[in-house]
């Protein structure tokens, strides 16, 4: 980076994260700040935390993970959206695919579509699967089409026709005289996503049309309130792209802020030298994992948001409804229960004191003795603590109050956390939990020695670890296209078009300087109608489907013919930071001690303020060490010490794989 100020900042559900990075001669300064969200308007909690930071004005780049697009899904409040398919395909959003969501739950219901069948327009046309046209789209069904879709008023347009993806000309017809006609945002599949697979094409389409006028808006508002600041957007692949492109695709961004906190993940644990990681990010609303090879995050083609599919790269982040604001609640049968539902930022716990009356799991710490209530959170919260008792004391005695709530939501965190270790065929006994979000460090150890891990990291910036990845996330596009060829083929002329495409698509999304070019396909044997990800830009890709494949399903068919499906680049340009900063500035304060609650036993523990702490020190717990944006609990018999990177590292005393 130059030496100019950049920033990356994450909107989550309860706090917006700032980081804030400058250049001192050839040392980079980092601060960090933690702002409450302002759910009605988004940036203005963007804008509050760059003011709470000294940046308003001053930014010249900032990287950005939004919500908008996800929340709009969630809640339901997207835009007022036509589709256009083709005949006899109108019901393609409705019927979806065969799989049951559930397969044994009988009172189990399908997602409504985004778009109503009453939204839903159809033109008499058709293309094959080679890309040969079947039947032709005349001019006079163009005029009937533009006019039926008119007269729905629709805010935007989603258009995906049968095989486009081989054959896009009538797309592009179709969608020129609606943009003409409408003036509404207008989604072309074949652009968008140029793949087979209808339903899950339609899906993605659908989606991106249903939120790209609220984020549009959103993007520039913000870029109203920044206008000396270059803007980039977190794409849920792990890259970034520029402001126009996430107005127009913003598909790629409803996983963007998970995103962001596993590539800075990935970035600290391969540094400490643990490139096989976890990613736990615990958060105020739920809690995302990730598995992270060799340093990199898992991508997958294929995700969902509240059961709708879509299919753009993404990482391969699992998420539960398990936060710091996840509320406490007794079920029908009389059990414990913590989450999904969340305090959210307004009203919050109990403890923040803004009239929450509901237990959460920061009530639940607070009560423990977990959290100083002398200490001033983001925005310049102070915790309530009696509130928080209050509160938790709603709980039936039979429930074991605070100490139930935490053992309830590490229970629904460890799921989590098996479901992309043992549950994937990779022993948790050889991985690192990097723990970070404000919750993350609390509850990192327990879940580590649950799971038979091997270390934790929770590292200088734990609290603002996903605004710190958009400064580390380098400029990303990804081209892709459907072939199915035979993975022995000479695919070259196919492979260099998508290169010079994804090349093109780089620069066009304001990133400078050579890419950095890299092949992957999606393979499968033939006959098998799922396809595993590999890397295709060395080496034998049949080779190299074999062994993903034995590590995906513990068995390989050498003798069997694999079939290349898809063929993807990715183009990656420079990150604005090369690698973590690791002098981070934290508050300084003399150690004490605290009775606090610990594995449902009451011990003394030590209270070290991180900014106590270099590189070298250890310590054993029990100890709490507090930070301005986070705090980390070692149990009795922890070890910790500081690396040269400044992280805290987190053994265990007895540790022994399981």
């Amino acid at each position: 980076m130059s030496d100019e100020q950049a920033a990356g900042v994450d909107v989550g559900g309860t706090f917006t994260d700032v980081v804030i990075v400058a250049r001192d001669g050839t040392t980079l300064r980092p601060r960090a700040i933690k702002t409450p969200t302002t759910p009605a308007d988004q940036g203005q909690g963007v804008v509050d935390g760059l003011g709470a930071g000294g940046a308003a004005g001053t930014v010249t780049l900032m990287g950005h993970g939004t919500t908008t697009a996800t929340n709009a899904i969630l809640e339901r409040d997207v835009a007022r959206t036509a589709l256009v398919t083709t005949s006899g395909f109108a019901d393609v959003l409705v019927i979806g695919r065969q799989a049951r969501p559930a397969l044994y739950d009988l009172t189990v219901t399908r997602p409504e579509p985004l778009v109503p069948p009453d939204l839903v327009v159809t033109v008499d046309e058709r293309v094959a699967a080679d890309g040969r046209v079947v039947v032709a789209l005349t001019e006079h069904e163009i005029d009937r089409v533009v006019d039926d879709v008119e007269a729905l008023a629709p805010e935007a347009v989603a258009v995906s026709l049968l095989f486009s993806y081989a054959g896009d000309a009538h797309e592009r017809r179709l969608c020129a005289a609606l943009e003409q006609r409408l003036g509404v945002p207008v989604t072309r599949s074949s652009a968008l996503l140029p793949e087979f697979r209808e339903y899950e094409r339609a899906s993605t389409c659908a989606l991106n049309a249903a939120v790209a006028p609220r984020m549009s808006r959103y993007l520039a508002g913000l870029d109203d309130r920044l206008p000396d600041a270059t803007i980039t957007v977190m794409m849920s692949g792990g890259g970034t792209t520029g402001l126009a492109h996430a107005a127009r695709q913003p598909v790629h961004t409803l996983l963007s802020g998970p995103a962001a906190g596993v590539v800075a993940a990935g970035a600290i644990a391969n540094a400490a030298g643990f490139p096989d990681a976890v990613a736990f990010d615990m958060g105020g609303t739920s809690t995302d994992v990730c598995l992270i090879r060799g340093g990199q995050p898992e991508v997958s083609s294929s995700s969902s948001i509240d059961r709708l599919p879509f299919r753009t790269p993404s990482v391969a982040v699992h998420t539960v409804g398990a936060g710091g604001g996840s509320i406490a609640w007794i079920d029908q049968g009389g059990a414990l229960r913590v989450g999904p539902r969340s305090a959210g930022a307004d009203p919050g716990p109990a403890c923040y004191g803004r009239g929450g009356t509901e237990p959460t799991v920061t009530d639940a710490h607070c009560v423990l003795g977990h959290l100083d209530p002398g200490r001033r959170l983001g925005g310049g919260l102070t915790l309530d603590v009696d509130a928080a008792r209050r509160s938790v004391a709603t709980l039936p005695d039979d429930a074991d109050g605070a100490w139930g709530i935490l053992t309830v939501v590490r229970a629904t965190m460890s799921r989590a956390l098996r479901k992309v270790s043992t549950e994937r065929g990779v022993a948790p006994s050889g991985l690192a939990l990097v723990a970070y979000g404000g919750a993350g460090p609390l509850h990192a150890s327990a879940l580590a020695r649950d799971l038979g891990m091997r270390v934790v990291i929770v590292p200088p910036a734990a609290g603002v670890l996903s605004a710190l990845g958009l400064l580390l996330a380098a400029p990303r596009a990804e081209v892709s296209r459907t072939l199915m060829a035979d993975a022995g083929d000479d695919l070259e002329p196919v492979w260099a078009t998508l290169s010079e495409d994804a090349a093109r698509g780089l620069r066009d999304r304001g990133a400078d300087g050579e890419p950095t070019l890299r092949r992957i396909a999606d393979c499968r044997y033939a006959g098998q109608s799922h396809e595993l990800r590999v890397d295709a830009s060395a080496g034998d890709v049949a080779a190299r489907f074999h062994q993903a494949h034995e590590q995906a399903y513990g068995y390989q068919m050498p003798d069997e013919q694999v079939r290349l499906v898809t063929a993807r680049v990715v183009a990656e340009g420079e990150p604005v930071l090369a690698e973590p900063p690791g002098l981070w500035r934290h508050d300084r304060a003399d150690e004490r001690t605290q009775d606090v609650v610990v594995d449902g036993e009451r011990v003394t523990a030590r209270v070290v303020p991180r900014g106590s702490l270099g590189p070298g020190d250890e310590l054993v717990g029990p100890a709490l060490v507090e930070q301005s944006d986070t705090t980390s609990l070692l149990a009795p018999r922890d070890r910790g010490h500081i690396d040269e990177h400044h992280n805290l590292i987190i053994t265990f005393s007895g540790w022994h794989a399981q």
